[in-house]
């Protein structure tokens, strides 16, 4: 099952859960995971955006995960 957590978000049947990565740089960087019934699907992590804030980089992530659930759902269809 996934380990959804009160930052989770759900887009188009998916459930997003945001998980930014602090680097050694002290920025943040995206990363994510995307579930469909209970099941994960994609898993994205340290990725080349980089955040000032942990709290951006959220809002990024999830961003980000909502493109990746876009071509999910259109290669579906």
């Amino acid at each position: 099952m996934s380990d959804q957590n009160s930052d989770s978000v759900e887009y188009r049947g998916y459930l997003i859960v945001p998980k930014p990565l602090q680097a050694h740089d002290d920025l943040w960087h995206d990363g994510y995971q995307i579930w469909k019934a209970g099941v994960s699907i994609s898993s994205r992590a340290n990725t080349e955006s980089a955040h000032a804030t942990r709290t951006t980089a959220m809002d990024s992530s999830i961003e980000f995960a909502k493109i990746e659930v876009d071509n999910l759902a259109a290669m579906t269809t």
